[in-house]
């Protein structure tokens, strides 16, 4: 059979596959996807190293990041941030917000209090410890920048920013499907 002929009876989803590699080369997408699975599991084995080992913080990286999405509003933005607000800027459900603020509450990381504002509303702000943990997150990840990017062009920087951007749209698309 030729490559014609097999190409037909490849399905669309095997088609597309093919497609991409084709386009951007198997050696180059399977160091690429080697690269990525790798950095993202040194990424979380690193900052959890920071965070329980250095610095004794009883705090996952899940609860991390949420505390930087409470730190950013309530310390660099409006000031005020309700749990439902947190999980939309999680992309989790309201529940899971819930209970992860909850788990913060008790640990000593987050406070609840009343909505000056709305009586019904509940805000959520940090801590001391929280942030403690927001100004680490901030900075592991300020390093992390700089060493990726510290020595390349605006342009190369932008072409990065491309690419992971790229990336970013494709794992939206996929939590979307």
């Amino acid at each position: 059979m030729t490559l014609q002929g097999e190409n037909r009876h490849r399905s669309s989803g095997q088609r597309a596959t093919h497609d991409v590699l084709s386009s951007v080369g198997a050696s180059f997408a399977s160091e690429l996807s080697d690269l990525l699975v790798s950095t993202y599991g040194s990424i979380d084995a690193i900052e959890s190293k920071m965070l329980h080992d250095t610095h004794g913080l009883d705090v996952s990286i899940a609860e991390s990041r949420l505390i930087d999405i409470v730190g950013r509003v309530t310390l660099h933005g409006t000031g005020e941030l309700t749990v439902s607000e947190i999980a939309e800027a999680a992309g989790v459900r309201r529940p899971s917000a819930t209970a992860t603020v909850n788990r913060l509450v008790a640990k000593g990381f987050l406070a609840k209090a009343r909505s000056t504002r709305d009586a019904r509303c509940v805000n959520v702000t940090l801590t001391r410890a929280g942030e403690l943990v927001y100004r680490l997150h901030a900075i592991f990840h300020r390093r992390m920048a700089e060493a990726v990017a510290g020595d390349m062009t605006p342009e190369e920087r932008e072409v990065l920013l491309k690419g992971v951007r790229r990336l970013d749209d494709f794992y939206a698309q996929a939590r979307e499907a």
